[in-house]
Protein backbone atom coordinates (compact mmCIF):
# COMPACT_ATOMS: atom_id res chain seq x y z
CA UNK A 1 0.00 0.00 0.00
CA UNK A 2 3.18 2.60 0.82
CA UNK A 3 4.51 1.69 -2.66
CA UNK A 4 1.38 2.70 -4.01
CA UNK A 5 0.66 5.59 -2.50
CA UNK A 6 4.26 6.46 -3.22
CA UNK A 7 3.46 5.56 -7.31
CA UNK A 8 0.11 7.66 -6.71
CA UNK A 9 1.73 10.65 -5.33
CA UNK A 10 3.32 11.21 -8.66
CA UNK A 11 0.11 10.31 -10.44
CA UNK A 12 -2.53 12.94 -9.27
CA UNK A 13 -2.61 12.08 -5.69
CA UNK A 14 -4.88 9.75 -3.66
CA UNK A 15 -8.26 10.18 -5.06
CA UNK A 16 -6.21 8.89 -8.37
CA UNK A 17 -4.72 5.82 -6.52
CA UNK A 18 -8.17 5.24 -4.54
CA UNK A 19 -9.93 4.69 -8.17
CA UNK A 20 -7.12 2.64 -9.58
CA UNK A 21 -7.29 0.64 -6.25
CA UNK A 22 -11.04 0.03 -7.43
CA UNK A 23 -10.02 -1.38 -10.23
CA UNK A 24 -7.72 -3.67 -9.82
CA UNK A 25 -8.78 -5.68 -6.71
CA UNK A 26 -12.10 -7.23 -7.80
CA UNK A 27 -10.30 -9.04 -10.26
CA UNK A 28 -7.34 -9.85 -8.36
CA UNK A 29 -10.18 -11.72 -5.56
CA UNK A 30 -11.86 -13.45 -8.81
CA UNK A 31 -8.50 -15.26 -9.58
CA UNK A 32 -7.76 -15.57 -5.98
CA UNK A 33 -11.29 -17.82 -5.68
CA UNK A 34 -10.40 -19.33 -9.48
CA UNK A 35 -7.24 -20.91 -7.58
CA UNK A 36 -9.02 -22.05 -4.14
CA UNK A 37 -12.05 -23.67 -5.93
CA UNK A 38 -10.45 -24.37 -9.33
CA UNK A 39 -12.00 -25.08 -12.78
CA UNK A 40 -14.64 -27.98 -13.31
CA UNK A 41 -14.30 -29.54 -16.57
CA UNK A 42 -16.48 -32.52 -17.74
CA UNK A 43 -14.56 -35.92 -17.49
CA UNK A 44 -13.03 -37.11 -20.50
CA UNK A 45 -12.61 -40.74 -20.45
CA UNK A 46 -9.24 -41.94 -20.31
CA UNK A 47 -7.41 -38.07 -19.73
CA UNK A 48 -7.68 -38.70 -15.67
CA UNK A 49 -9.98 -35.69 -14.65
CA UNK A 50 -11.90 -35.80 -12.10
CA UNK A 51 -15.58 -36.30 -12.48
CA UNK A 52 -17.72 -32.94 -11.76
CA UNK A 53 -18.76 -32.50 -8.23
CA UNK A 54 -22.62 -31.87 -7.81
CA UNK A 55 -22.68 -28.18 -5.70
CA UNK A 56 -25.69 -27.14 -3.49
CA UNK A 57 -26.84 -23.36 -3.90
CA UNK A 58 -28.70 -21.94 -1.73
CA UNK A 59 -31.43 -19.10 -2.73
CA UNK A 60 -32.10 -16.30 -0.41
CA UNK A 61 -35.22 -14.54 -0.78
CA UNK A 62 -35.00 -10.53 -0.15
CA UNK A 63 -39.26 -10.58 -0.31
CA UNK A 64 -40.60 -9.85 3.39
CA UNK A 65 -42.40 -12.11 5.25
CA UNK A 66 -45.87 -12.27 4.68
CA UNK A 67 -48.67 -12.70 6.92
CA UNK A 68 -49.99 -16.78 5.75
CA UNK A 69 -53.64 -15.34 5.49
CA UNK A 70 -52.33 -13.21 2.79
CA UNK A 71 -52.02 -16.04 0.27
CA UNK A 72 -55.41 -16.52 -1.05
CA UNK A 73 -57.60 -15.60 2.16
CA UNK A 74 -58.77 -12.54 3.38
CA UNK A 75 -57.50 -10.57 5.87
CA UNK A 76 -58.61 -9.75 9.31
CA UNK A 77 -59.80 -6.50 9.94
CA UNK A 78 -59.63 -5.40 14.12
CA UNK A 79 -62.47 -6.79 15.73
CA UNK A 80 -63.95 -9.30 12.56
CA UNK A 81 -65.65 -11.76 14.20
CA UNK A 82 -64.88 -15.61 12.27
CA UNK A 83 -68.76 -15.46 11.65
CA UNK A 84 -67.96 -11.90 8.82
CA UNK A 85 -65.11 -13.35 7.66
CA UNK A 86 -66.91 -16.60 6.46
CA UNK A 87 -69.36 -14.27 4.86
CA UNK A 88 -67.22 -11.62 3.41
CA UNK A 89 -65.32 -14.88 1.47
CA UNK A 90 -68.37 -16.37 0.43
CA UNK A 91 -69.96 -12.96 -1.11
CA UNK A 92 -66.37 -12.73 -2.85
CA UNK A 93 -66.73 -16.37 -4.52
CA UNK A 94 -70.01 -15.68 -5.65
CA UNK A 95 -69.18 -12.41 -6.87
CA UNK A 96 -66.19 -14.14 -9.00
CA UNK A 97 -68.86 -16.99 -10.44
CA UNK A 98 -70.91 -14.43 -11.37
CA UNK A 99 -68.72 -12.59 -13.42
CA UNK A 100 -67.96 -15.74 -14.61
CA UNK A 101 -71.59 -17.13 -15.15
CA UNK A 102 -72.59 -13.33 -17.42
CA UNK A 103 -70.05 -13.69 -19.23
CA UNK A 104 -70.18 -17.93 -20.47
CA UNK A 105 -73.82 -17.05 -20.75
CA UNK A 106 -72.99 -13.74 -23.24
CA UNK A 107 -70.53 -15.81 -25.07
CA UNK A 108 -73.81 -18.20 -25.83
CA UNK A 109 -76.32 -15.79 -26.53
CA UNK A 110 -74.50 -13.66 -28.83
CA UNK A 111 -73.58 -16.89 -30.99
CA UNK A 112 -71.32 -17.28 -33.79
CA UNK A 113 -73.19 -14.45 -36.03
CA UNK A 114 -72.49 -10.51 -35.20
CA UNK A 115 -74.57 -7.81 -37.25
CA UNK A 116 -72.85 -7.07 -40.22
CA UNK A 117 -73.67 -2.83 -40.05
CA UNK A 118 -74.40 -1.66 -44.01
CA UNK A 119 -72.88 1.28 -46.31
CA UNK A 120 -73.95 4.28 -46.08
CA UNK A 121 -76.63 5.18 -48.50
CA UNK A 122 -75.26 7.77 -50.02
CA UNK A 123 -71.49 8.99 -50.96
CA UNK A 124 -71.96 11.81 -48.37
CA UNK A 125 -73.95 11.65 -45.05
CA UNK A 126 -77.56 12.73 -45.78
CA UNK A 127 -80.26 11.86 -43.04
CA UNK A 128 -83.24 11.86 -46.23
CA UNK A 129 -81.00 9.59 -48.20
CA UNK A 130 -80.83 7.57 -44.60
CA UNK A 131 -84.19 7.98 -44.39
CA UNK A 132 -85.64 7.24 -47.76
CA UNK A 133 -84.41 3.59 -47.79
CA UNK A 134 -85.53 2.56 -44.32
CA UNK A 135 -89.07 3.82 -45.04
CA UNK A 136 -89.02 1.76 -48.53
CA UNK A 137 -87.64 -1.17 -46.56
CA UNK A 138 -91.15 -1.21 -44.09
CA UNK A 139 -93.62 -0.04 -46.55
CA UNK A 140 -92.51 -2.59 -49.32
CA UNK A 141 -94.30 -6.14 -48.90
CA UNK A 142 -91.90 -8.42 -50.15
CA UNK A 143 -94.33 -11.93 -49.92
CA UNK A 144 -97.23 -11.80 -51.57
CA UNK A 145 -99.93 -14.21 -49.95
CA UNK A 146 -103.20 -14.82 -51.35
CA UNK A 147 -104.96 -16.64 -47.91
CA UNK A 148 -104.28 -15.04 -44.91
CA UNK A 149 -105.15 -14.72 -41.53
CA UNK A 150 -107.04 -11.51 -39.92
CA UNK A 151 -106.55 -9.83 -36.89
CA UNK A 152 -109.47 -11.44 -34.29
CA UNK A 153 -110.32 -14.09 -37.31
CA UNK A 154 -109.36 -18.03 -37.24
CA UNK A 155 -110.52 -18.70 -40.50
CA UNK A 156 -108.04 -17.89 -43.12
CA UNK A 157 -109.51 -15.90 -45.58
CA UNK A 158 -108.39 -13.22 -48.57
CA UNK A 159 -107.12 -10.12 -47.64
CA UNK A 160 -109.56 -7.93 -46.73
CA UNK A 161 -110.55 -4.87 -48.91
CA UNK A 162 -109.87 -2.54 -45.49
CA UNK A 163 -105.92 -2.93 -44.54
CA UNK A 164 -105.70 -3.87 -41.30
CA UNK A 165 -103.03 -3.30 -38.50
CA UNK A 166 -101.45 -6.71 -39.60
CA UNK A 167 -101.65 -10.08 -41.38
CA UNK A 168 -100.36 -13.53 -40.63
CA UNK A 169 -99.82 -15.36 -43.97
CA UNK A 170 -102.02 -18.46 -44.33
CA UNK A 171 -100.15 -20.38 -46.74
CA UNK A 172 -100.54 -23.96 -46.08
CA UNK A 173 -96.59 -24.47 -46.30
CA UNK A 174 -95.88 -21.62 -43.89
CA UNK A 175 -98.45 -22.72 -40.91
CA UNK A 176 -97.60 -25.95 -38.51
CA UNK A 177 -98.89 -29.02 -39.54
CA UNK A 178 -102.03 -30.06 -38.28
CA UNK A 179 -99.95 -33.12 -35.80
CA UNK A 180 -97.67 -30.14 -34.67
CA UNK A 181 -98.12 -28.39 -31.41
CA UNK A 182 -98.72 -24.70 -32.08
CA UNK A 183 -96.80 -22.07 -29.92
CA UNK A 184 -97.76 -18.93 -29.73
CA UNK A 185 -95.82 -15.70 -27.89
CA UNK A 186 -97.05 -12.28 -27.47
CA UNK A 187 -94.76 -9.11 -26.24
CA UNK A 188 -97.32 -6.22 -25.19
CA UNK A 189 -97.68 -3.92 -22.32
CA UNK A 190 -100.74 -1.49 -24.09
CA UNK A 191 -103.23 -4.65 -24.60
CA UNK A 192 -103.01 -4.05 -27.85
CA UNK A 193 -102.41 -7.71 -28.94
CA UNK A 194 -105.80 -8.15 -27.52
CA UNK A 195 -106.92 -10.00 -31.13
CA UNK A 196 -103.64 -11.49 -31.74
CA UNK A 197 -104.32 -13.58 -28.82
CA UNK A 198 -107.80 -14.49 -29.60
CA UNK A 199 -106.63 -15.55 -33.13
CA UNK A 200 -103.96 -17.74 -32.30
CA UNK A 201 -105.83 -19.07 -28.83
CA UNK A 202 -108.47 -20.08 -31.39
CA UNK A 203 -106.17 -21.60 -33.98
CA UNK A 204 -105.39 -24.03 -30.78
CA UNK A 205 -102.18 -23.00 -30.14
CA UNK A 206 -99.86 -23.07 -26.79
CA UNK A 207 -100.09 -19.10 -26.17
CA UNK A 208 -98.02 -16.90 -23.66
CA UNK A 209 -98.68 -13.80 -22.73
CA UNK A 210 -95.93 -12.07 -21.45
CA UNK A 211 -95.87 -8.48 -19.40
CA UNK A 212 -93.96 -7.26 -16.52
CA UNK A 213 -97.00 -4.10 -15.68
CA UNK A 214 -99.61 -7.00 -15.13
CA UNK A 215 -100.12 -6.96 -11.42
CA UNK A 216 -102.51 -10.59 -12.15
CA UNK A 217 -99.43 -12.48 -14.01
CA UNK A 218 -97.12 -14.25 -12.66
CA UNK A 219 -93.94 -13.70 -11.83
CA UNK A 220 -90.04 -14.47 -11.03
CA UNK A 221 -90.18 -17.86 -12.12
CA UNK A 222 -91.56 -19.54 -16.08
CA UNK A 223 -92.68 -22.93 -14.40
CA UNK A 224 -95.10 -20.78 -12.84
CA UNK A 225 -98.26 -18.70 -15.01
CA UNK A 226 -101.29 -17.47 -14.69
CA UNK A 227 -103.56 -19.16 -16.99
CA UNK A 228 -107.01 -17.45 -18.06
CA UNK A 229 -109.47 -18.75 -21.08
CA UNK A 230 -109.56 -17.14 -24.21
CA UNK A 231 -111.91 -18.40 -26.51
CA UNK A 232 -113.42 -21.78 -26.70
CA UNK A 233 -110.20 -23.46 -28.29
CA UNK A 234 -106.96 -21.82 -25.83
CA UNK A 235 -105.84 -20.93 -23.01
CA UNK A 236 -103.74 -18.03 -22.62
CA UNK A 237 -100.52 -18.63 -19.99
CA UNK A 238 -99.59 -14.78 -18.48
CA UNK A 239 -96.25 -13.82 -17.20
CA UNK A 240 -94.94 -10.97 -15.41
CA UNK A 241 -91.94 -11.21 -17.87
CA UNK A 242 -90.13 -8.93 -20.10
CA UNK A 243 -87.76 -9.48 -23.28
CA UNK A 244 -84.26 -8.73 -22.63
CA UNK A 245 -81.03 -8.38 -25.00
CA UNK A 246 -78.26 -8.42 -23.42
CA UNK A 247 -76.87 -11.21 -20.84
CA UNK A 248 -78.91 -10.93 -17.34
CA UNK A 249 -76.95 -10.24 -14.69
CA UNK A 250 -77.49 -13.49 -12.59
CA UNK A 251 -76.59 -12.26 -9.13
CA UNK A 252 -77.36 -14.87 -6.42
CA UNK A 253 -79.43 -13.48 -3.84
CA UNK A 254 -79.35 -13.99 0.03
CA UNK A 255 -83.41 -14.38 0.24
CA UNK A 256 -84.15 -18.12 -0.77
CA UNK A 257 -86.47 -18.79 -3.12
CA UNK A 258 -85.80 -16.26 -5.15
CA UNK A 259 -85.61 -17.06 -9.53
CA UNK A 260 -84.05 -14.03 -10.22
CA UNK A 261 -85.60 -11.10 -12.77
CA UNK A 262 -88.42 -10.34 -14.85
CA UNK A 263 -86.66 -9.82 -18.01
CA UNK A 264 -84.86 -12.62 -19.87
CA UNK A 265 -83.86 -13.32 -23.99
CA UNK A 266 -86.01 -14.94 -26.16
CA UNK A 267 -83.41 -17.41 -26.46
CA UNK A 268 -83.79 -18.02 -22.99
CA UNK A 269 -87.97 -18.24 -22.25
CA UNK A 270 -87.93 -20.59 -24.84
CA UNK A 271 -85.53 -23.32 -23.37
CA UNK A 272 -86.88 -22.41 -19.82
CA UNK A 273 -90.41 -23.41 -21.10
CA UNK A 274 -89.42 -26.22 -23.25
CA UNK A 275 -89.94 -24.78 -26.76
CA UNK A 276 -87.90 -25.63 -29.90
CA UNK A 277 -89.85 -23.26 -32.41
CA UNK A 278 -92.36 -20.04 -31.76
CA UNK A 279 -95.03 -20.21 -34.65
CA UNK A 280 -96.58 -17.11 -33.82
CA UNK A 281 -94.69 -14.34 -31.97
CA UNK A 282 -96.41 -10.94 -31.43
CA UNK A 283 -93.91 -7.88 -30.49
CA UNK A 284 -94.41 -4.13 -29.00
CA UNK A 285 -91.67 -3.21 -27.30
CA UNK A 286 -91.94 0.49 -26.90
CA UNK A 287 -88.76 1.34 -28.70
CA UNK A 288 -86.50 -1.99 -27.10
CA UNK A 289 -87.03 -3.83 -30.82
CA UNK A 290 -84.31 -2.51 -32.40
CA UNK A 291 -81.33 -3.96 -29.90
CA UNK A 292 -84.08 -7.34 -29.45
CA UNK A 293 -83.88 -7.37 -32.89
CA UNK A 294 -80.08 -7.30 -33.24
CA UNK A 295 -79.93 -10.13 -30.10
CA UNK A 296 -82.14 -12.11 -32.02
CA UNK A 297 -80.22 -11.97 -35.54
CA UNK A 298 -76.66 -12.69 -33.50
CA UNK A 299 -78.17 -15.25 -31.53
CA UNK A 300 -79.81 -17.19 -34.53
CA UNK A 301 -82.72 -17.02 -32.91
CA UNK A 302 -84.99 -16.07 -35.99
CA UNK A 303 -84.42 -19.85 -36.87
CA UNK A 304 -86.86 -20.68 -34.80
CA UNK A 305 -89.76 -18.52 -35.24
CA UNK A 306 -91.94 -18.53 -37.93
CA UNK A 307 -94.48 -15.73 -37.89
CA UNK A 308 -93.80 -12.27 -36.37
CA UNK A 309 -95.76 -9.56 -35.69
CA UNK A 310 -93.82 -6.47 -34.45
CA UNK A 311 -94.41 -2.90 -34.13
CA UNK A 312 -91.47 -0.34 -34.87
CA UNK A 313 -90.75 3.19 -33.26
CA UNK A 314 -88.50 5.94 -35.01
CA UNK A 315 -89.60 9.14 -33.14
CA UNK A 316 -86.37 8.56 -30.99
CA UNK A 317 -82.97 6.32 -31.18
CA UNK A 318 -84.45 3.60 -28.92
CA UNK A 319 -83.30 2.16 -25.79
CA UNK A 320 -79.07 2.13 -26.01
CA UNK A 321 -78.76 3.25 -29.46
CA UNK A 322 -76.66 6.17 -29.86
CA UNK A 323 -75.31 8.34 -32.35
CA UNK A 324 -76.03 10.93 -34.94
CA UNK A 325 -79.33 10.50 -36.90
CA UNK A 326 -77.93 9.81 -39.91
CA UNK A 327 -75.81 6.89 -37.38
CA UNK A 328 -79.32 5.61 -36.31
CA UNK A 329 -80.87 5.26 -39.61
CA UNK A 330 -77.97 3.46 -40.48
CA UNK A 331 -78.03 1.24 -37.63
CA UNK A 332 -81.78 0.83 -38.42
CA UNK A 333 -81.21 -0.56 -42.13
CA UNK A 334 -78.30 -2.96 -40.94
CA UNK A 335 -81.43 -4.80 -38.51
CA UNK A 336 -83.93 -4.51 -41.03
CA UNK A 337 -81.19 -6.32 -43.41
CA UNK A 338 -80.58 -8.77 -40.99
CA UNK A 339 -83.75 -10.04 -40.47
CA UNK A 340 -84.01 -10.12 -44.39
CA UNK A 341 -80.99 -12.16 -44.24
CA UNK A 342 -82.00 -14.48 -41.36
CA UNK A 343 -85.00 -15.39 -43.51
CA UNK A 344 -87.89 -12.87 -43.13
CA UNK A 345 -89.97 -11.57 -45.65
CA UNK A 346 -92.45 -8.80 -45.34
CA UNK A 347 -96.06 -9.76 -45.39
CA UNK A 348 -98.02 -6.39 -44.51
CA UNK A 349 -97.06 -2.65 -42.90
CA UNK A 350 -99.38 -0.46 -41.34
CA UNK A 351 -98.28 2.82 -40.78
CA UNK A 352 -99.12 4.29 -37.08
CA UNK A 353 -99.71 7.89 -36.25
CA UNK A 354 -97.96 10.66 -37.87
CA UNK A 355 -95.23 12.36 -36.38
CA UNK A 356 -91.68 12.88 -36.00
CA UNK A 357 -88.77 10.58 -37.11
CA UNK A 358 -86.05 11.49 -34.46
CA UNK A 359 -87.39 14.54 -33.44
CA UNK A 360 -87.49 15.49 -37.06
CA UNK A 361 -90.56 16.28 -39.04
CA UNK A 362 -90.81 14.64 -42.39
CA UNK A 363 -94.25 14.62 -44.85
CA UNK A 364 -95.77 11.24 -45.34
CA UNK A 365 -94.03 9.57 -42.96
CA UNK A 366 -94.91 8.17 -39.44
CA UNK A 367 -93.48 7.57 -36.31
CA UNK A 368 -94.52 4.43 -36.16
CA UNK A 369 -94.63 1.03 -38.46
CA UNK A 370 -96.87 -2.46 -37.61
CA UNK A 371 -94.61 -5.06 -39.59
CA UNK A 372 -96.00 -8.50 -40.40
CA UNK A 373 -93.25 -11.28 -41.62
CA UNK A 374 -92.95 -14.70 -42.11
CA UNK A 375 -89.98 -16.61 -42.14
CA UNK A 376 -89.34 -18.80 -45.41
CA UNK A 377 -86.12 -20.85 -44.47
CA UNK A 378 -87.59 -22.76 -41.93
Amino acid sequence: MRACARWCSGCGGPPICSGILLVIIPPFILALQLMVVGPRLPAVPGEGLVEPQEFAFSVISIEPERNPRQRGSPSRRPGMQEEEMEVEDVERREGVQAYEDENEMHSRQTGPRKLELQAWAADELSFTAELNRVITFITRPQLSCPIVLSPGETKASQPPADPPRWLLCAEDWLLPAADTPCVAYSFSMDGGDADFLKTVAGLGCEVHSFDPSNSNASGGHLGNSLVSSHGNKGVVHRHKMWLEWRAPKRRKQKTRGNRGGVSQTLADIMAALGHHTVHFLYADLLSAEWRVFQNWIESETLQSVHHIVATVHLQWAGFEVGGTNEEVLRYWFSILQGLQASGLQLVHSSAGESGSVLKETVEHVHSSYTLSWANTRR
